[in-house]
């Protein structure tokens, strides 16, 4: 029996995102595993931005692993794209990082062996997928604060996005593009929506092992 392959993920980080929209996912992510023998880490994790070292709004300080202009052109050898919320006005306002990136992410080519791409946000990070245009005929969430603003933006497209007030909303495969495309709402509904994930790819025993190692129960979003 060959070892499954772990899914390659990319954080894209911003000035003053959340941390917890960060290290929610990564926390979650990263201790899922195949269950073979040794188990086999399910996800690998890279770090990306526009500079070298990263504050938080909480004033902490991450290193990245590739700057954000390798991170474009290696962008079709990741499976998962990571998108934190928080810092909101600097990256809307000037249109900048990590907008570019998930456009480019979600217009790459399905995977030639089939297998699903997933761009996750968290918190406002689905405001930054609705300036991408990413989110035309789709379901998202967002902080419970900024659905109105989440509507403004899709409005201001000219798209037909429907905003929802659930912890997570995990949208169809599209089967052009081989994505799905998953938003959290506040904060710590990353976490939830990380372990979806993990019971998507990996499946339920490493889903609840996740659960048990990190002592939380999971909250449902909805599946659309």
């Amino acid at each position: 029996m060959s070892t499954p392959t772990p899914l390659k993920v990319l954080y894209a980080v911003h000035p003053n995102h959340d941390t917890l929209d960060f290290t929610g996912p990564l926390e979650i992510l990263s201790h899922a595993a195949y269950p073979t023998s040794p188990p086999t880490a399910a996800f690998t994790h890279t770090i990306t931005s526009l500079t070298e070292l990263t504050t938080t709004n909480q004033n902490l300080r991450f290193q990245r692993d590739i700057p954000i202009s390798l991170a474009h052109t290696t962008l079709a050898d990741y499976d998962v794209l990571v998108i934190p919320g928080g810092g909101s006005p600097g990256v809307l306002e000037g249109k900048t990082e990590p907008i570019h990136l998930i456009k480019a992410f979600a217009a790459l080519p399905k995977k030639d062996d089939g297998t699903t791409r997933f761009l996750l946000s968290v918190c406002t990070g689905s405001l930054f997928l609705a300036e991408a245009g990413v989110l035309e005929d789709l379901t998202a969430t967002t902080h419970p604060d900024y659905y109105g603003r989440l509507r403004e933006i899709v409005k201001g497209k000219g798209g037909k996005t429907t905003v929802v007030e659930e912890r997570f909303v995990v949208n169809g495969l599209d089967e052009e593009k081989g994505l799905r495309i998953i938003t959290a709402g506040g904060v710590s509904s990353g976490i939830d929506a990380a372990l979806w994930l993990v019971g998507e790819v990996v499946g339920k025993e490493s889903k609840e092992k996740v659960e048990y190692t990190v002592q939380h129960a999971h909250r449902a979003g909805v599946v659309v």
